[in-house]
């Protein structure tokens, strides 16, 4: 059963007992837990004591007055929203009112229907603006450093650099193969930066032909072209005092990489079509799966932007150099999707742990994520089982290769020729190839004396 939605809280500060006894009983009737004060200085004291979603209060009161109300409510909780009541002919007080922060006013005789739609509005108003605080929160949360999970040394090393170049207003160029995580590295500097309040824009280079990429970054005039009905703000503008991350920057044409250089060393963006100039403050964030110094020599990509936006480097690693971050990564994958299916998945057999380690991770932890969610989809077990991984079939032929086809061998053969591969495949370290068998380094060594 879904739970009782909490009645909306309103202070009503009136000094006329029967004004007060009418907008008791008509905010009672419609829906409104409503706490009364006689006097602005109850008023500022129950404010102290309680959370309120709106205050309603007269503006003249004696000795302490509505304004007063209003101007300790704003500091007490600033949340709240405040509707002040006016004398008849005294709309001046009001707009002084709303000039200090209140949502709206209302003159002497008030309609209730009037005054029933401004209190819905102005509730509606602080609950759309709470429900965008806390998703601005929840996106904090989200890109925290502490949210990019690795314990490897190559990760370790990378959180240290972001940890570093967050604060800095440097461009940073991110490289990586698809899938290592730039966009949310990307976003992570950004929500750590002086910048953070500000816009976050991005955009894919790979996505546009030349001619929409540069209406896109920079916006257009009305007549610019076919299409063009009316004059466009463009991405960059959007962006201002913020971050612009141009994602697969290698994938921008020759032309529009002298439009970009241009801007970045100006900082100016001019509209297609527009004479006009307009000065853009942003912070640049570029991330390529390419490598950018082969497309330099290949003329692909021109030098001069290549070391404009070359200042901070910042290399991800591709999950299968960074296998001791598979375990971690799948089991905050399983976390993840336990909570968005409402399942209770507790855990990976050691064979499936075994196999996911060993998988070479063409489409790194973005291919782990799709891999973990659709075991948790599908599956019936208590754990994830080898059976439940969609390579489960190449990991068979493992055993194919070591002579489980045609050949008829002895399981303690079998086993002993897995170990030697594993071993092999380990370069010796025995540490490294009991995580990966999913057994004790005790026990292989037993295994290997045999």
């Amino acid at each position: 059963m879904e739970a009782r939605r909490p009645l909306p809280c309103v202070l009503l500060v009136e000094d006329q007992e029967n004004v007060r006894q009418v907008f008791l009983n008509l905010l009672k009737r419609n829906g409104y837990a409503v706490t009364e004060a006689a006097n602005g200085k109850t008023a500022i004291e129950q404010l102290k004591k309680k959370h309120f979603d709106l205050v309603l209060t007269d503006l003249r009161m004696e000795p302490v007055d509505g304004m007063e109300v209003l101007r300790q409510a704003r500091k007490i909780a600033p949340e709240t929203e405040v509707v002040v009541i006016t004398g008849f002919g005294t709309v001046s007080g009001g707009v002084e009112a709303m000039k200090l922060g209140a949502y709206d006013y209302l003159e002497k005789p008030v309609e209730s229907e009037k005054l029933l739609f401004i209190i819905r509005r102005a509730i509606e108003k602080k609950e759309l603006v709470y429900k965008v605080e806390q998703l601005q929160k929840e996106l904090r949360e989200k890109y925290a450093f502490d949210h990019i999970v690795g314990k490897s040394e190559k990760m370790i090393d990378v959180l240290k650099i972001i940890s570093q170049i967050a604060s800095t207003d440097s461009t940073i160029l991110i490289q990586g193969e698809s899938g290592t995580g730039k966009e949310l590295v990307a976003r992570a500097i950004h929500e750590n930066s002086a910048r953070k309040n500000q816009p976050w824009v991005a955009v894919n280079c790979g996505g546009f032909v030349d001619s929409l990429l540069e209406s896109e970054l920079f916006g257009h005039v009305k007549g610019a072209f076919t299409g063009a009905i009316r004059d466009k703000i463009g991405l960059v503008q959007q962006a201002h005092r913020g971050t612009l991350f141009l994602d697969e920057i290698s994938e921008m044409s020759l032309p529009m990489q002298v439009k970009l250089l241009r801007f970045l060393e100006s900082s100016e963006v001019r509209q297609v079509g527009g004479s006009a100039s307009m000065q853009v403050d942003v912070r640049l964030i570029a991330a390529t799966n390419k490598d950018l110094r082969k497309a330099v020599k290949a003329k692909t990509f021109r030098e001069d932007l290549f070391y404009r936006i070359h200042v901070i480097p910042l290399t991800l690693p591709p999950l299968r150099e960074r296998k001791d971050d598979v375990e971690l990564l799948s089991h905050h994958f399983l976390e993840e999707f336990n909570r968005k299916l409402n399942k209770s998945i507790k855990g990976f057999s050691k064979r499936a742990m075994v196999l996911l380690r060993n998988y070479a991770w063409p489409g790194n932890v973005r291919e782990l994520r799709n891999v973990i969610e659709r075991a948790v989809a599908l599956t019936r077990n208590e754990k994830i089982q080898t059976e439940d991984l969609p390579f489960y079939d190449s990991d068979q032929r493992i055993f194919q290769s070591l002579g489980a086809g045609n050949a008829v061998i002895s399981l303690r053969e079998l086993e002993k020729r897995y170990i030697q591969q594993i071993m092999q495949k380990a370069k010796g370290d025995q540490k490294k190839a009991a995580e990966w068998m999913g057994i004790s380094q005790t026990t292989l060594w037993r295994k290997l004396k045999k």
